[in-house]
């Protein structure tokens, strides 16, 4: 089963985890912006800008220790007339899905 994010350009062309780096995809053209988990996925479309990061622990002096804990993925959106960050979760060990929202001060 398959885990991590994945984006389509308006041009059809799909963009995986697996392939890319996220600081190595061009954000411009995105139409949908998806989460991965275990067969299960949550797609964000046509927002203004997209982002995600990981949450990851590693045992110091422990040979391949690292693992992902979380992964998530959001957007920017405008709330009440100030800019916040709309966050998807999924934990890596339970595959519970949280969502967020992160204020302009946070």
């Amino acid at each position: 089963m398959r885990r991590g994010w994945e984006v389509e350009y308006a041009d059809g062309t799909i963009v995986k985890e697996s392939q890319q780096n996220w600081t190595a995809i061009p954000k411009v053209g995105i139409v949908r912006a998806t989460l991965h988990y275990e067969g299960r996925r949550w797609d964000l479309h046509n927002k203004i800008a997209y982002m995600q990061k990981k949450r990851a622990s590693v045992a110091p002096g422990i040979a391949d220790s690292f693992q992902i804990e979380s992964r998530s993925l959001g957007y920017c959106d405008v709330v009440d007339g100030k800019m916040v960050k709309i966050w998807y979760t999924v934990d890596e060990f339970t595959g519970q899905m949280t969502m967020e929202v992160e204020g302009p001060n946070g």
